[in-house]
Parts: C-alpha cells; sequence; structure tokens
C-alpha cells in the first residue's frame, strides 16, 4: 500500500481524482525538449499544471525510459529521456499506467528501467509486475482518506514478451480471468473506489468495441467505479450511469494528452475530473463529473519547435499569457468541439472544468452532440 501525504477528509468535504489520455513522446517532442546534454520536458505541461491541482492526477505513459545507451527515438519503437518523468511529477500528475502496447518497446529490460525511473521521480505506476505473484494486483492508494485500488490491463504489446528476459518484469494482459482476479484483490484490500483502466480498442475511431463494452460490464459487475481507457489517440464518450449506492463511469478513450500527432482531431483530449465525497454510514459516492478540453500546441521559434499542452477552454484562470492569437483561436475552436462532442454544456467552473454530471441533477446525463470531435 501506498500513502499520499495528504490530510484526511472532513464529513462533507469532497476529494478530486483527475484522469488524462496518453502521454507520448515523438522524436519532434525529443528534440524540442534538447537543452545541450540534458532535456526540458516541464515546457509542454506547464500551462495546464492548474488543472491537476488539490487532485490526484492519473495519466497513460506510452514511452519508455530505456535509457539513453537504447538510443532515444520515437514511433514506432519509443525510448524517451528519464528527464520526462520529473517533468510529469512536477506537473503535478501522481500515477501512470504502464500496460500498453508500447511498454515492450525496449524489450522487458526497457519496461524494468521504466519503473526504476518511475520511482526515482516519486510516481506511482501499475500494469507492470516485478514478480509473478503480483501480476493482476491493483496500486493501493490512500488519498484523503479515501483509499483507493487502481488496475491496469492492456490488450497487448507490439513487440511480444521473450522469454530469455521474462524475469525482469509481467505485464497485465486484459483477459477476464486476469480482470476478474484483479478485482478481487481489490475488493479484499476494502477499497472505497475502485478504478480500472484499460489500453484497448481499435485506433483513430470514436466509438468504443463490442468487446470494451463487455469488459466495462464486467468490470462494474465486478465492483468496479471507474473505467478508463486509452489507445485509440482520439476521444470517445464519456458515458455516466446512474446507480442507487453510485454512478459508474466510462471513460472510452481520453485521446492524446500530449503527442507530434497533429492531424485532426488526435491533437485534442480533455482532462476529466471526478469529485468523491465519503461520509459515515453512506459510504462513497461520486458527486461531480467534469472535462476541461485541452490541445497541443506546436509552434516553432528561433529554428526549435515548442510544444506546449494548452487549455482549450475559456475559463478566466487560463489567460494563455505570451502564447499567439491565432494558437489561442486554434485551441478554443477545438475545445469548443471536444464539449460538444462529449456533451457538455454552459460555462466552465472557476477551475476550468465543464461540468457533464451532478449529484444534484442525477438524471441529467451527458448527451454526445457529434459523431466525431473533428
Amino acid at each position: 500500500m501506498t500513502s499520499c501525504f495528504v490530510h484526511p477528509l472532513e464529513a462533507g468535504e469532497r476529494t478530486r481524482f483527475v484522469f488524462i489520455g496518453d502521454i507520448m513522446a515523438h522524436k519532434e517532442q525529443i528534440e524540442a525538449a534538447r537543452r545541450g546534454v540534458s532535456y526540458d520536458f516541464a515546457p509542454q505541461f506547464r500551462r495546464v499544471a492548474p488543472l491537476f491541482a488539490d487532485a490526484l492526477a492519473i495519466g497513460n505513459l506510452e514511452t519508455v525510459f530505456a535509457g539513453e545507451r537504447a538510443v532515444y527515438s520515437g514511433y514506432p519503437t519509443f525510448n524517451t529521456p528519464d528527464e520526462l518523468a520529473d517533468a510529469i511529477a512536477a506537473a503535478g500528475i501522481r500515477i501512470v499506467t504502464l500496460a500498453n502496447n508500447h511498454i515492450l518497446d525496449r524489450r522487458e529490460r526497457g519496461a524494468a528501467r521504466t519503473i526504476d525511473v518511475l520511482d526515482d521521480a516519486g510516481l506511482l505506476w501499475t500494469g507492470l509486475a516485478k514478480n509473478a505473484d503480483k501480476i493482476n494486483s491493483p496500486l493501493i492508494v490512500e488519498y484523503e482518506g479515501i483509499r483507493v485500488a487502481f488496475l491496469n490491463y492492456t490488450y497487448g504489446a507490439n513487440i511480444a514478451p521473450s522469454n530469455a528476459v521474462s524475469r525482469d518484469v509481467f505485464m497485465n494482459v486484459m483477459e477476464d480471468s486476469a480482470i476478474k482476479e484483479g478485482l478481487s484483490r481489490a475488493e479484499a484490500a476494502s477499497c472505497d473506489l475502485t478504478v480500472a483502466c484499460f489500453h484497448w480498442g481499435n485506433e483513430y475511431q470514436f466509438v468504443p468495441t463490442e468487446r470494451s463494452r463487455a469488459v466495462a460490464d464486467m468490470c462494474f459487475e465486478g465492483g468496479a467505479d471507474i473505467v478508463i481507457g486509452t489507445h485509440p489517440h482520439v476521444l470517445q464518450p464519456i458515458e455516466v450511469r446512474s446507480a442507487d449506492d453510485s454512478p459508474r463511469i466510462a471513460a472510452w478513450s481520453l485521446g492524446n494528452f500530449v503527442s507530434n500527432q497533429r492531424t485532426l482531431p488526435r491533437e485534442r483530449s480533455v482532462v476529466l475530473a471526478v469529485d468523491v465525497e465519503k461520509s459515515d454510514g453512506i459510504g462513497t459516492r461520486i458527486k461531480h463529473v467534469a472535462i476541461a478540453p485541452t490541445w497541443v500546441s506546436s509552434t516553432r521559434a528561433g529554428g526549435r519547435r515548442k510544444f506546449e499542452v494548452v487549455y482549450a477552454g475559456t475559463g478566466s484562470r487560463f489567460n494563455h499569457a505570451g502564447l499567439p492569437k491565432a494558437e489561442i483561436n486554434k485551441a478554443r475552436a477545438a475545445g469548443k468541439l471536444v464539449l460538444e462532442f462529449l456533451g457538455a454544456s454552459g460555462d466552465p467552473g472557476e477551475d476550468g472544468f465543464y461540468t457533464l454530471w451532478d449529484d444534484a441533477s442525477p438524471d441529467v446525463l451527458p448527451v454526445p452532440g457529434r459523431k466525431s470531435p473533428q
């Protein structure tokens, strides 16, 4: 069990969990981060760090830290400088999921070194195991008095595991028996909230597959409260299901949080916020679901590319200082399409998030307004 250093909730107080999509590092992003013999990825996240304030933030790490000797590269076999891990932590992201199709891009030893780098950066992780008996074990986190189980599975990897080095690391694979085992272990740990994260679905498709829907249904039946999807690299709907004890949330795909995939609509995403309240005699209940649209800005100055994840809504806290007006306009145009696609309406709160669902109006559910966020 891992405990975060935060105060426990008082009666009636809420705590926030935020989820982001794929954290990618294409070759162009690596070059943009180069500073002589070192790298600085912090500018890529700095503008949206306020979205993670006073929250436990979780994202999908779609690369590995195999070290400089393994040669840094982007697609199709990723390997990123260790400094990215420090930038992720500095932005306020606390947990990364590792079970995805790129985690074995530099074989098991690269995946094992990735774990070590994340540990050194103070980041928590799930989806891999260092020994066989920990396969399908959830990451248990106590955050502001709420005990949460995080599970993570992938449909597979681009490179098949090698028996020669398979003792270095083990990957959670999206099989029904494995998922049920993980859910059972989460239940045995007496958690208040269970979050199941999956790398699934079809790339560049705007709707979940039947397999994804079946797995999500199985998770909800097995006690999961929130299901988070990644891998398609584009947004898919966010579904809030009413329930007597607490609603259930299925975010089928959160898209690319940061990448060099520039074609529409792969350069846009959302930060999903879930507010939770724990009360004596009632237990833990999801009280509010909201989204903040984001967009990846890519500009060039002095011969160098610059990548920045930019807030794409109209919240006043995000003034986009120093960002070219053309980029601001592109961001807000992208954000408008995202909000329409996901069924958000109204103005954002002071935190920049738009309400999708609230416990005060439990029958008002998000209704996507477009077939795709283009």
